[in-house]
């Protein structure tokens, strides 16, 4: 369930701000918005199951009952989830750690990485990292352009479109540039991979 009801803040947070900048009402998607950055905040604290549905849902409650929260804040999130995101992938490419890429692929092939796949996966985590910049670059400036249906149009959708793209034509060409190594499906490494364990882990 708790899950369940974070994918489905996830899945309705697009929509209810696409509907806010066509209908000139922020009150739901301020109330989602609140609802998810709760339910992040629950999964990262050392808090017990009961409690922590109580975040999202006052957070919530709070959104709706903020006076005077404005559009504006919508513009935050595409801004600051890719420089995070950049950021996350970012300390891991440092030297003396292991890249956030290659992290996934020792889950992948068991534990150990062959010289190849270890130089593969370090420029991949690059690769993301300049993608989420951009990301957040071009957020930024249809922020400031003033064209909110251009913005929410990249923001709540394109964005998320490039993103999968970036993600299965990686998968495709991994698959067949070295076709020699184990594979697993982008659902059953998803699976193994919690973000609260990518945010706490050196």
């Amino acid at each position: 369930m708790w899950r369940a009801a974070g994918l489905a803040l996830a899945l309705a947070y697009p929509f209810a701000v696409h509907y806010a900048v066509l209908s000139g009402r922020p009150a739901p998607a301020l109330a989602v918005l609140a609802g998810l950055a709760g339910y992040v905040l629950a999964m990262l604290l050392p808090i017990g199951s009961r409690v922590r549905w109580l975040l999202p849902l006052a957070a919530s409650v709070l959104a709706l009952a903020a006076p005077g929260a404005g559009d504006w804040l919508f513009d935050l999130p595409p801004i600051l989830i890719p420089t995070a995101l950049c950021w996350l992938f970012g300390r891991t490419v440092v030297k003396g750690r292991t890249p956030l890429i290659s992290r996934f692929a020792q889950l992948e092939q068991g534990g150990t990485l062959t010289v190849e796949l270890a130089r593969y996966t370090r420029r991949l985590t690059w690769v993301w990292m300049l993608f989420f910049v951009a990301l957040a670059a071009i957020s930024a400036w249809l922020a400031a352009s003033g064209d909110r249906v251009a913005w929410s149009w990249f923001t709540n959708f394109a964005s998320y479109l490039l993103v999968g793209a970036l993600f299965l034509g990686e998968f495709v060409y991994r698959r067949i540039r070295y076709r020699r190594y184990r594979h697993d499906s982008p659902m059953k490494l998803a699976s193994r991979i919690r973000l609260a364990d990518l945010l706490r882990r050196q």
